[in-house]
Formats: C-alpha cells, sequence, structure tokens
C-alpha cells in the first residue's frame, strides 16, 4: 500500500517503522529537519520536511494518490487539517490522531462533515485496553476468526500447568485448541514441543471458541473479579478510564496532586472518590487504604512516576498493578519490578492502525506483541494451487504456523498429514518478518 504519515515524532516514527517492515511504501512528512534526519537514518521510508497542514506541500507530493493517510503529529488541529486535506486531493482513507476529548466526543460529526475515516485518540485506545484487562482478569488481547467459531485469547500466566522438566509436548490442551505463540519479558516465540511455560508469560491460545474459554481455568486457577480500583493521575487516561469503571458499576478511586485538577475531576466523576495527595507516597497509599485494592493503575503521562508508584502499590499489599508506559522499551522490564501488566498508548493506536491497513488484504486480522507476530485468516479456493496438498508437503517460512483450520462447523488443529480443502479457512500465525512470504505462498 501507498501510506502517508504526517509527524516524525514517537508514534508516527512507530508506526513508520512497523508499516515498512510490512513491506509497505511508507512517506513520513515532518517538519522538524532533526527528527527527518532521525527518520531517514534510521527507517527504509521516503522522507520529507514540510508542514502536512499545507496543501500545496500535500499536492506537491502527491499525497492524493494515497491508499492511507494516516496524521499523527503532536498537535490535534493540524491533524484534521492534514487529514481533510489529503481527503480532499484523493486519499482513499485518512485517519486523524487527536488528543483532546472535544474532537474525540464528536467524532461522527468530524468524520461526517471533514470527510476523515477515522478519528483515533490514544488515550481513549489505552483506557479501552485497561477496561478490558481489569473486567478480564489476565486477559491481554482478544479477537475472533472463521464467523466467529474460531477464538484467539493472549492471557498472562499465573498458573503453570506443567511438573517441572516438563514442556509444551506434555500440556493437556483440549484437540480443537492451540497454544501459538509464547512472549516474555519482551521475547516472543512461536512455540514448539520442547517450548517452556513459565509464570506471568503471555500466551496466545487460538481454537474453538469453547474450549479456549474452558483452557483459560487451565492458566489462571481460581476465577477472580476486580471491583476496588485505584488510579494514580487525572489525565485524560485516568479519568476517561474513572468514568467508564464508575458507569459499570465497579469502586473508584483516583489520586491527584494538583489541587485545582482535583476540584475540576470531583465535578466532573459523579462516583469516584477524588483523593488530592500524592500517590507516589508510601504514607499516602497506606493511609487511603490502597492495600484493599484489587487492581492500581498509574495513568501519568510520567513514566517514571507511574512506575515508581506501581511498585509501591504492590508493596503495600495492592493484589495487581498496571503501569501506563509511553517508552514501549520499558514494557518489557516491568514484570522484573512485580509489576503485573503494561499499557503503551502509542502500541494502542499503532494496532489499531495495523489493523485498518491489514483489513483490506485479509478477511481477519490480529496484531500481537507491537506488531512482531501477526495472525491472518486465508480462504482456500477451488483454483488455490495449495487445494488438496498435505500441510507437511508445504514449505512454510520457518516463523509460522498453521493454527487451525475452519471446515464447514468444525474447527481442526492441524497435523502435518491433514489436507487444506476448498472452502477450508485457514488461521495462521506469522512473525512480521516472514509476512510477505505467507501472503504470496496463499495468495499467489
Amino acid at each position: 500500500m501507498n501510506i502517508f504519515i504526517a509527524g516524525g515524532g514517537r508514534v508516527g516514527f512507530h508506526l513508520a517503522r512497523l508499516l515498512s517492515v510490512d513491506k509497505h511504501d511508507v512517506t513520513v512528512i515532518e517538519k522538524d529537519p532533526n527528527r527527518v534526519e532521525h527518520v531517514d537514518y534510521s527507517l527504509d521510508v521516503n522522507t520529507v520536511q514540510g508542514r502536512a497542514e499545507d496543501i500545496l506541500c500535500l499536492k506537491s507530493l502527491d499525497a492524493g494518490s494515497a491508499d492511507l493517510f494516516i496524521a499523527a503529529t503532536g498537535v490535534d488541529e493540524i491533524n484534521l487539517i492534514a487529514a481533510t486535506t489529503a481527503k480532499g486531493l484523493g486519499a482513499k482513507q485518512v485517519v486523524a490522531r487527536v488528543r483532546d476529548p472535544i474532537y474525540n466526543e464528536s467524532d461522527i460529526l468530524y468524520e461526517t462533515l471533514m470527510g476523515i475515516d477515522y478519528i483515533l485518540s490514544p488515550q481513549a485506545l489505552t483506557a479501552h485496553e485497561i477496561v478490558n484487562y481489569i473486567e478480564h482478569p489476565g486477559m491481554v488481547a482478544t479477537e475472533s476468526f472463521g464467523r466467529g467459531l474460531i477464538q484467539m485469547l493472549e492471557i498472562r500466566v499465573s498458573v503453570v500447568p506443567l511438573k517441572e522438566g516438563q514442556t509444551l509436548k506434555d500440556l493437556p490442551l483440549p484437540k480443537d485448541v492451540l497454544l501459538g505463540v509464547i512472549e516474555r519479558n519482551g521475547d516472543v516465540e512461536i512455540p514448539r514441543g520442547s517450548s517452556s511455560l513459565h509464570e506471568n508469560d503471555h500466551v496466545t491460545l487460538i481454537g474453538r471458541k469453547e474450549s479456549v474459554d474452558e483452557t483459560i481455568k487451565m492458566f489462571q486457577g481460581v476465577e477472580v473479579r476486580y471491583d476496588k480500583v485505584v488510579i494514580m493521575g487525572g489525565s485524560r487516561t485516568g479519568i476517561h478510564l474513572a468514568e467508564v469503571l464508575e458507569n459499570r458499576g465497579h469502586s473508584v478511586k483516583l489520586f491527584e496532586w494538583n489541587m485545582a485538577r482535583c476540584n475540576e475531576l470531583a465535578a466532573v466523576l459523579k462516583k469516584t472518590k477524588v483523593v488530592c495527595r500524592d500517590a507516589t507516597s508510601r504514607l499516602s497509599l497506606e493511609q487511603e487504604h490502597v492495600d484493599g485494592a484489587d487492581i492500581f493503575v498509574a495513568a501519568t503521562h510520567d513514566d517514571e512516576r507511574n512506575i515508581m508508584a506501581s511498585v509501591l502499590a504492590k508493596e503495600v499489599g495492592a493484589r495487581e498493578a498496571l503501569a501506563v508506559v509511553h517508552q514501549p522499551d520499558f514494557a518489557p522490564l516491568l514484570g522484573r519490578l512485580g509489576i503485573d501488566h503494561a499499557v503503551t498508548p502509542r502500541a494502542c493506536i499503532a494496532n489499531r492502525i495495523l489493523k485498518l491497513v491489514n483489513r483490506e488484504r485479509n478477511a481477519a486480522l490480529a496484531v500481537l506483541e507491537d506488531g512482531k507476530i501477526e495472525i491472518l485468516e486465508f480462504k482456500i479456493e477451488a483454483s488455490d494451487p495449495l487445494a488438496g496438498e498435505e500441510l507437511k508437503a508445504i514449505k512454510f517460512p520457518k516463523q509460522s504456523l498453521v493454527a487451525s483450520i475452519l471446515r464447514g462447523e468444525e474447527v481442526i488443529v492441524p497435523r502435518g498429514a491433514d489436507r487444506l480443502q476448498t472452502g477450508d479457512s485457514v488461521i495462521v500465525i506469522v512473525e512480521a518478518r516472514s509476512l510477505e512470504a505467507i501472503q504470496k505462498l496463499f495468495q499467489r
């Protein structure tokens, strides 16, 4: 695809890196010459120094030919103008990143009047991911494939269902469920039978929906609920999170150290208890009884404060701690500090955009581990050379795995002797570096 990205900051750079790995034709527009130089040196993409809101600049770059135009600068108004201009010049799809809630709350009007296809808020997407984690403890991601019959769940392992010395080949999974991905401290692998399993690993299960739901208990033991939630930070993410949780019946307490901001929050939040204290103080956490919290969420703009407060909350006695980190390199380190989960805003928006990009190529798609792993669904047609072939005879890339086959209403976790048949829906797990190879294999 021909993709333009306005903005070479954290979000724009991250998107450009992921999309260039996927072999898309990417052009980054950035006004800061230092950022232009950084992007040009680090990534295999086209770079242009210019103003994305300038119609003459976009026209000279032929932005109207874009299959996708992503406005991801740090200024909402520039993003809205750039996306609208690109759409007017002929871009097929345009996306604007916004932070101010006024734009996100009126997204339908902006999409209708300005022709913007998607208005995405990193704060809202981050809050949505946190809510999903709170309401489904231990569940990191979920997707459906094959007309909803095949379920994919990424969960955190709190109970290892293996004895010492045992490996995945000893794991008593149902015949229609496969363990397809293991993430451990930032390292990702498509496992084999000899792979090990550790507490706090993130594992991805794929198979028949009912069987996958039952299998969760194997890795998480007794089902838990997070009713008492403590949030640190009256940021846009924090307030959005508090509003959603209080409306869903959770008991919510929010720490904010700035008195003026506390008064604003108290006027908006109807059921949330707003506490005007510093949550990086152990004394504050103890006096506000954070030891009784089911989960502590640190959601300020400061990664170091979020990490520090999360560690303190766990030491004080909170059952779990979740930290929002804007620097993705920090995320793999949090588990070593005893923090249970990390959410990265730029990864939230990047994963959403990657799904939009790949929706054109495949019937369904999931993007995992910050774009390192993708899960695709392919339909086998009568004219497909793979129809009738045994899986063991097909030369799949080493960094790929056929996870399941949907044949009618039957979900099959395949073996080497299984043959692909016309009408099959094939779910494939693949590392990003082998994405092009697997697409050529199925779509030649």
